[in-house]
């Protein structure tokens, strides 16, 4: 997407105050949205970066889990556009807990995908792994699971105006919080 599809936009992150979640916030800070909503299970992280962007007038700060349909539905309000990157992301963590696994990266996109078509969002990304081509793991196989809930949210809207979905899949990324496997 590029800079226009921004302008004058409310966003809203989904594990806004991981390691990808706070890099897109500070990529959209640079960009003319109208507000950017950061949306996290992670009191701590959430209260961070709320220090670090103190001046920032844009930003708001949602605490919420992807599980609550309730919360979501709320902090959706007004979206334009959801960048989604909350998930369970640790390989041997998924791998010792996929019942986690299972709410989080599969049931947890479900409800944002849901409340986001309900909310009317112009556009919808999720950011997977590439654990989710050719799976082998929990992970893969819960992040592959939510890339084809994804794609098939689009034809499941009811209004006229259908959300455009996106699934962009990332790498290891040094300094992230994500697993290297």
């Amino acid at each position: 997407m590029d800079d226009s599809e921004f302008l004058n936009k409310t966003i809203l992150i989904t594990g806004g105050s991981g390691s990808i979640g706070t890099y897109l916030t500070e990529s959209l800070l640079k960009k003319n949205c109208k507000s950017i909503r950061v949306f996290s299970n992670n009191e701590n992280e959430l209260y961070e970066l709320r220090k670090k962007y103190s001046e920032e007038e844009k930003l708001r700060y949602f605490l919420g889990d992807i599980k609550d349909s309730r919360r979501l539905k709320i902090a959706l309000e007004n979206v334009h556009i959801v960048l989604h990157a909350a998930a369970l992301k640790h390989v041997p963590i998924c791998e010792y807990n996929p019942y986690d696994a299972v709410q989080t990266n599969v049931i947890g996109t479900q409800n944002v995908i849901e409340m986001s078509i309900q909310s009317n969002v112009e556009k919808f990304v999720l950011i997977s792994t590439d654990k989710a081509a050719n799976p082998t793991s929990t992970l893969g196989g819960t992040k592959l699971l939510a890339e084809k809930l994804t794609v098939a949210g689009m034809s499941y809207s009811t209004h006229s105006q259908k959300p455009i979905m996106y699934c962009v899949r990332f790498g290891n990324v040094l300094g992230s919080r994500g697993s290297v496997y």
